[in-house]
């Protein structure tokens, strides 16, 4: 691929903007394909006789546009279709990966009995102080990490999800069929926040990249019974709603 940038001197145009737009063109035009790796920076400089500084910020300005994601140590890859996610839904995520032909995965990183915070507390209407069950897992599709999970759970109510395998479990399913807690609404919000260098990590992707953050209270009738925060990458994910829009309007 890289034989087939042509940088032009003399035109005004610096030289990363150029192999941006060839990158650009090759990926929309479907020359390069959803996943294939890009050859590495090292490569692409000696190839079109620029410095790496050069080439790293080509491929900074294509990953910020959400046309390739890097992984640091493993090179740079187009980004595959992107997953749509309904934005007023609850799904399991296990059983979605799975409708997509993909293989789901979870690999739990925390789960533990902490005191609660005031935020935390306000959440979930409890005191300070009270005890919450933090659970945070990591979400993967084809051993890619998608969805970084954070969520607290009332203890009282809760306390027995700690003794079931959150690596390959529903913890809404949980919550439904084994503790008999209906899940009757859902209060959410999402906006874009700036990855910080230890959850970037563990999606994959470079620290300050843009994700989607989410941050979802569920009830149990008018309790609240969990408060999750969601970090989704935002090459992998986008959001859609389907609805009436006459639905609330009152005629004259």
């Amino acid at each position: 691929m890289a034989m087939h940038i042509r940088i032009k001197k003399g035109t005004g145009e610096a030289a990363y903007r150029q192999i941006e737009q060839a990158l650009s063109r090759a990926i929309l035009d479907g020359e390069l394909k959803e996943g294939e790796q890009l050859p590495s920076e090292v490569e692409l400089a000696h190839r079109l006789g620029l410095s790496r500084m050069t080439v790293n910020k080509a491929l900074t300005a294509l990953s910020r546009r959400g046309l390739i994601w890097r992984s640091r140590g493993k090179g740079s890859y187009v980004t595959p279709q992107k997953l749509h996610q309904g934005f007023f839904k609850v799904t399991s995520f296990n059983r979605y990966i799975s409708s997509l032909g993909m293989v789901p995965s979870t690999r739990v990183l925390e789960s533990t009995v902490q005191p609660a915070t005031r935020e935390i507390a306000t959440a979930l209407d409890l005191r300070e102080g009270a005890r919450v069950i933090k659970v945070r897992r990591l979400r993967l599709a084809d051993g890619i990490p998608l969805m970084l999970e954070t969520r607290y759970l009332n203890y009282s109510l809760c306390r027995p999800v700690l003794e079931e395998d959150l690596g390959t479990g529903s913890i809404h399913d949980i919550l439904i069929k084994k503790l008999n807690l209906p899940l009757t609404r859902v209060k959410q919000f999402l906006e874009v926040r700036r990855i910080g260098e230890k959850n970037a990590a563990l999606l994959g992707i470079e620290p300050g990249a843009c994700c989607f953050y989410m941050i979802r209270t569920t009830y149990t009738h008018e309790r609240p019974i969990t408060w999750v925060h969601y970090l989704y990458r935002s090459d992998r994910y986008r959001f859609e709603a389907d609805f009436n829009p006459m639905e609330n309007v009152v005629g004259e």
